[in-house]
């Protein structure tokens, strides 16, 4: 399926089909590679190099510009029907929302990039935690990805934000479930000394998370709010120096 977009470019709606960057350039990959290279990052370099196919992969901001334009195309109301954070309450106090709020264009623009740390218990009983990007859980409640978080509902207080498997990190101790996952903004570390860590994809500065003061804790501003609704929710605001 194409055409041509109002920018003079041809609309590629395949790239519609992945969740991010990474599912898109690990597409191109081939059994071969995912059985003996056995690291899919050294798949990610054999693809961007162009040796998996006839076709030069789109590199990250390409791919950022053609999921624009193609939904654009499809859903131009949805694109432009302002803020999340635009469907908030003019009366709500609710520090964590106002922090969502205050954080959202900033986030968009890719002037900060904002890692959220929240919890929940579940009907179970069990304790859910993680770690997520809060700039992807915008764009993809735009893109309506798989499993997407609703911010229409959170912003509404209908719902609360919830960590699901996909995010940076998801642990759920009593079924002994711990998950890590990359974003678009971020790459998960695991620190010999300094334990979980992030990295932000374009400007590699690390970002520390455990709270403890060493040479990393500069490169974001520490956070916590507290609300009855959401209970601590830990902002890390990183100042992006090189836009993703």
């Amino acid at each position: 399926m194409a055409g041509t977009s109002p920018q003079g470019k041809s609309l590629d709606f395949s790239v519609l089909e992945y969740d991010n960057y990474n599912d898109y350039i690990l597409s191109f990959g081939t059994v071969k590679d995912n059985r003996y290279l056995g690291n899919r990052n050294t798949t990610t370099i054999i693809v961007q190099l162009g040796y998996r196919t006839t076709k030069i992969p789109y590199t990250q901001e390409e791919y950022r510009k053609r999921v624009d334009i193609a939904l654009e195309a499809i859903r131009p109301k949805a694109l432009h029907s302002g803020l999340f954070g635009d469907g908030l309450s003019p009366t709500s106090t609710d520090p964590v929302l106002l922090g969502f709020k205050s954080r959202e264009l900033l986030n968009l623009n890719k002037i900060i990039s904002t890692i959220a740390f929240t919890s929940y218990i579940s009907t179970d009983g069990s304790e859910i935690s993680g770690y997520i990007d809060l700039d992807m859980s915008w764009r993809n409640c735009i893109r309506q990805a798989l499993k997407h978080t609703d911010w229409t509902a959170v912003f509404a207080g209908r719902s609360r934000l919830k960590p699901m498997p996909h995010h940076l990190s998801y642990s759920n101790p009593r079924y002994n479930m711990v998950r890590y996952t990359d974003s678009d903004n971020f790459l998960v570390v695991h620190h010999h000394r300094f334990g979980l860590m992030f990295m932000h994809r374009g400007d590699h500065k690390m970002i520390t998370v455990g709270g403890q003061t060493n040479l990393y804790t500069g490169n974001a501003k520490r956070s916590m709010v507290y609300s009855p609704k959401f209970g601590y929710v830990v902002f890390y605001d990183h100042v992006v120096r090189k836009k993703v």
